[in-house]
Protein backbone atom coordinates (compact mmCIF):
# COMPACT_ATOMS: atom_id res chain seq x y z
CA UNK A 1 0.00 0.00 0.00
CA UNK A 2 2.65 2.13 0.78
CA UNK A 3 4.28 1.67 -2.68
CA UNK A 4 1.29 2.46 -4.63
CA UNK A 5 1.11 5.94 -2.77
CA UNK A 6 4.62 6.81 -3.12
CA UNK A 7 4.40 6.15 -6.63
CA UNK A 8 1.18 8.37 -6.78
CA UNK A 9 2.73 10.85 -5.30
CA UNK A 10 6.01 10.89 -7.37
CA UNK A 11 3.70 11.13 -10.36
CA UNK A 12 1.87 13.98 -8.91
CA UNK A 13 4.88 15.88 -7.72
CA UNK A 14 6.66 15.16 -11.44
CA UNK A 15 3.18 16.11 -13.39
CA UNK A 16 2.38 19.17 -11.41
CA UNK A 17 5.90 20.72 -11.89
CA UNK A 18 5.98 20.21 -15.42
CA UNK A 19 2.29 21.36 -16.07
CA UNK A 20 3.31 24.30 -13.94
CA UNK A 21 6.27 25.07 -16.15
CA UNK A 22 4.48 24.33 -19.26
CA UNK A 23 1.51 26.76 -18.23
CA UNK A 24 4.13 29.29 -16.95
CA UNK A 25 5.64 29.56 -20.31
CA UNK A 26 2.14 29.12 -22.57
CA UNK A 27 0.45 32.17 -20.51
CA UNK A 28 3.30 34.20 -18.93
CA UNK A 29 0.69 36.48 -18.15
CA UNK A 30 -0.94 34.72 -15.91
CA UNK A 31 -0.01 34.69 -12.40
CA UNK A 32 2.16 31.62 -11.37
CA UNK A 33 -0.18 30.61 -8.38
CA UNK A 34 -3.07 30.64 -10.75
CA UNK A 35 -1.26 28.10 -12.81
CA UNK A 36 -0.07 26.00 -10.18
CA UNK A 37 -2.98 25.06 -8.69
CA UNK A 38 -4.54 24.37 -12.30
CA UNK A 39 -1.65 22.20 -12.70
CA UNK A 40 -1.92 20.78 -9.49
CA UNK A 41 -5.63 19.72 -9.90
CA UNK A 42 -5.09 18.58 -13.41
CA UNK A 43 -1.82 16.22 -12.60
CA UNK A 44 -4.06 14.72 -9.35
CA UNK A 45 -6.19 13.20 -12.08
CA UNK A 46 -3.94 12.07 -14.26
CA UNK A 47 -2.20 10.64 -11.46
CA UNK A 48 -5.54 9.02 -10.26
CA UNK A 49 -6.25 7.77 -13.07
CA UNK A 50 -2.50 6.18 -13.94
CA UNK A 51 -2.49 4.62 -10.19
CA UNK A 52 -5.90 2.90 -10.81
CA UNK A 53 -5.32 1.91 -14.21
CA UNK A 54 -1.90 0.45 -12.79
CA UNK A 55 -3.64 -1.49 -9.99
CA UNK A 56 -6.48 -2.81 -12.27
CA UNK A 57 -4.01 -4.42 -15.05
CA UNK A 58 -1.69 -5.90 -12.47
CA UNK A 59 -4.53 -8.11 -10.84
CA UNK A 60 -4.44 -5.98 -7.72
CA UNK A 61 -8.07 -4.53 -7.69
CA UNK A 62 -10.00 -7.70 -8.38
CA UNK A 63 -13.26 -6.36 -10.74
CA UNK A 64 -14.77 -9.86 -10.41
CA UNK A 65 -14.40 -10.33 -6.49
CA UNK A 66 -16.29 -6.92 -6.61
CA UNK A 67 -18.61 -7.89 -9.19
CA UNK A 68 -20.05 -10.95 -6.98
CA UNK A 69 -18.94 -10.84 -3.63
CA UNK A 70 -20.76 -7.66 -2.26
CA UNK A 71 -23.23 -6.65 -4.86
CA UNK A 72 -23.76 -3.02 -5.91
CA UNK A 73 -27.19 -2.16 -4.09
CA UNK A 74 -27.45 1.20 -5.98
CA UNK A 75 -27.54 -1.28 -9.14
CA UNK A 76 -30.82 -2.27 -8.06
CA UNK A 77 -34.13 -0.37 -7.81
CA UNK A 78 -35.40 -0.08 -4.25
CA UNK A 79 -35.77 2.13 -1.62
CA UNK A 80 -36.18 3.29 2.01
CA UNK A 81 -38.05 0.28 4.54
CA UNK A 82 -38.43 -1.12 7.78
CA UNK A 83 -37.85 -4.66 8.45
CA UNK A 84 -40.84 -5.02 11.30
CA UNK A 85 -40.60 -7.11 14.12
CA UNK A 86 -42.57 -7.90 17.13
CA UNK A 87 -39.98 -5.86 19.61
CA UNK A 88 -38.19 -3.40 16.55
CA UNK A 89 -37.99 -2.35 13.19
CA UNK A 90 -34.24 -2.56 11.17
CA UNK A 91 -33.75 0.16 8.90
CA UNK A 92 -32.32 -0.37 5.51
CA UNK A 93 -33.09 -0.64 1.97
CA UNK A 94 -35.65 -3.01 0.28
CA UNK A 95 -34.51 -3.79 -3.20
CA UNK A 96 -35.30 -5.54 -6.38
CA UNK A 97 -32.89 -7.91 -7.57
CA UNK A 98 -33.45 -10.24 -10.79
CA UNK A 99 -34.55 -13.16 -9.04
CA UNK A 100 -35.27 -12.24 -5.45
CA UNK A 101 -36.09 -9.03 -3.22
CA UNK A 102 -33.29 -8.49 -1.21
CA UNK A 103 -33.37 -6.19 1.88
CA UNK A 104 -30.43 -4.89 3.28
CA UNK A 105 -30.45 -3.14 6.72
CA UNK A 106 -28.56 -0.51 8.07
CA UNK A 107 -25.91 -1.11 10.86
CA UNK A 108 -28.09 -1.00 13.97
CA UNK A 109 -27.03 1.50 17.21
CA UNK A 110 -24.40 -1.25 18.58
CA UNK A 111 -22.76 -0.62 14.60
CA UNK A 112 -23.65 -4.89 13.95
CA UNK A 113 -24.97 -5.47 10.06
CA UNK A 114 -27.80 -7.64 10.50
CA UNK A 115 -27.49 -10.73 7.56
CA UNK A 116 -29.19 -9.47 4.33
CA UNK A 117 -32.87 -11.26 4.24
CA UNK A 118 -33.72 -12.63 0.71
CA UNK A 119 -36.56 -14.22 -0.72
CA UNK A 120 -36.81 -15.46 -4.15
CA UNK A 121 -39.97 -14.25 -6.24
CA UNK A 122 -40.62 -18.11 -6.55
CA UNK A 123 -40.90 -18.36 -3.05
CA UNK A 124 -43.27 -15.43 -2.81
CA UNK A 125 -46.80 -16.83 -2.00
CA UNK A 126 -49.04 -13.24 -1.43
CA UNK A 127 -48.13 -9.85 -0.80
CA UNK A 128 -50.76 -7.53 0.36
CA UNK A 129 -51.40 -4.36 2.70
CA UNK A 130 -50.29 -4.73 6.40
CA UNK A 131 -52.58 -3.50 9.16
CA UNK A 132 -50.76 -0.04 9.11
CA UNK A 133 -51.16 2.48 6.64
CA UNK A 134 -47.93 2.03 5.11
CA UNK A 135 -47.13 -1.53 5.74
CA UNK A 136 -47.12 -4.71 3.32
CA UNK A 137 -46.84 -8.25 4.38
CA UNK A 138 -45.18 -10.89 2.12
CA UNK A 139 -46.41 -14.03 2.43
CA UNK A 140 -43.73 -17.34 1.91
CA UNK A 141 -43.88 -21.10 0.83
CA UNK A 142 -42.27 -21.73 4.30
CA UNK A 143 -45.35 -20.11 5.86
CA UNK A 144 -43.94 -16.73 7.09
CA UNK A 145 -44.97 -13.42 6.35
CA UNK A 146 -42.72 -10.50 7.33
CA UNK A 147 -44.10 -7.23 7.73
CA UNK A 148 -42.19 -4.16 6.04
CA UNK A 149 -43.24 -0.70 6.26
CA UNK A 150 -42.72 1.80 3.35
CA UNK A 151 -43.45 4.66 1.27
CA UNK A 152 -45.89 4.59 -1.60
CA UNK A 153 -47.32 1.21 -0.17
CA UNK A 154 -49.58 0.21 -3.49
CA UNK A 155 -46.49 1.19 -5.43
CA UNK A 156 -44.82 -1.99 -3.84
CA UNK A 157 -47.39 -4.70 -3.71
CA UNK A 158 -47.75 -3.62 -7.94
CA UNK A 159 -43.89 -4.74 -8.47
CA UNK A 160 -44.16 -7.38 -6.01
CA UNK A 161 -46.38 -8.95 -7.70
CA UNK A 162 -45.44 -8.28 -11.24
CA UNK A 163 -42.30 -10.28 -10.25
CA UNK A 164 -44.01 -13.29 -8.33
CA UNK A 165 -43.63 -16.36 -10.88
CA UNK A 166 -47.17 -18.14 -12.05
CA UNK A 167 -49.70 -15.31 -10.14
CA UNK A 168 -51.65 -13.15 -12.24
CA UNK A 169 -51.64 -9.06 -11.28
CA UNK A 170 -55.73 -8.46 -10.44
CA UNK A 171 -55.34 -4.99 -11.64
CA UNK A 172 -54.03 -6.03 -14.81
CA UNK A 173 -56.75 -8.89 -15.80
CA UNK A 174 -59.82 -6.60 -14.84
CA UNK A 175 -61.05 -8.88 -12.06
CA UNK A 176 -61.44 -8.65 -8.82
CA UNK A 177 -59.82 -12.05 -7.92
CA UNK A 178 -56.60 -11.38 -5.29
CA UNK A 179 -53.75 -13.89 -5.88
CA UNK A 180 -53.09 -16.58 -4.52
CA UNK A 181 -52.31 -15.75 -0.28
CA UNK A 182 -53.93 -12.42 -0.26
CA UNK A 183 -57.51 -11.61 1.19
CA UNK A 184 -59.91 -11.10 -1.35
CA UNK A 185 -61.49 -7.51 -0.74
CA UNK A 186 -64.80 -7.21 1.14
CA UNK A 187 -68.35 -7.80 -0.97
CA UNK A 188 -70.78 -4.88 -0.18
Amino acid sequence: MLVKYLIFCLIWLLSTAFLTFMGYGLYPETPIFVTGVIACIISWILSFIFTVLRSVTKGEIDTQKLASGNPDYEAYQGDVANHCFSSEDIGGHLYFFPESLVFHSKPNKDKVQVKDWILPYDDITGVRQGPAINKILIESKNGTTDVFAVHNKDKWIKKIRSKMKNVPDPAASGDNAAPPGDKAPPES
